[in-house]
């Protein structure tokens, strides 16, 4: 009985300590991509319900179902780290979908669109930061596994952001 609460006990510390090795860095990547992957969760599913062009709505369903699965990802490597993302989304995010809900029609598509370009531009930065410079293997791993469903997202956004300028008379901005 002893063996086994001695066992136990230093399972425990084990684990306590795998925990408190993970960098105040690596504590801020995690929770940096928690928000970032439930900003564009949030956002897409406004879009998937209040965009007007088919093409825009398709395009939040498919971000808003790839960056849940993204979230979720990150949530079970949170845990397992000992990291507590935050469930909300962030006040710049929140300020953004409240301007979002006051759109509609081809305002609300092309508003959402350009969200989705800044977004991902800064997303995408951020996991190529994230995976040179995270000290934990699992972060790094998890940053560059996000790189290429960011960067697709990023390119169909400017594409979709492109014709709906064009549609519109070419008035909003392009990068």
């Amino acid at each position: 009985m002893k063996l086994f609460v001695a066992l136990a006990l230093a399972c425990a510390m084990t684990g306590l300590n795998a925990q408190s090795k993970l960098s105040k860095e690596d504590t801020l990547h995690l929770k940096h991509m928690s928000e970032a992957d439930r900003a564009g969760v949030e956002a897409s599913k406004v879009a998937s319900q209040k965009a007007s062009q088919p093409e825009v709505k398709k395009f939040g369903e498919k971000v808003a179902a790839q960056h849940t699965k993204m979230l979720e990802e990150g949530k079970q490597l949170a845990q397992k780290k000992g990291v507590k993302p935050d469930e909300n989304v962030d006040g710049k995010h929140k300020k953004n979908l409240q301007d979002l809900n006051a759109k509609s029609g081809d305002q609300f598509d092309r508003e959402y669109m350009e969200q989705m370009v800044q977004d991902h531009e800064g997303v995408l930065k951020m996991l190529q930061k994230i995976a040179q410079e995270a000290k934990d293997g699992e972060i790094k791993a998890l940053a560059q596994k996000g790189e290429p469903a960011v960067r697709a997202h990023l390119d169909e956004a400017r594409k979709l952001r492109a014709s709906l300028n064009a549609s519109a008379g070419g008035t909003a901005k392009k990068k």
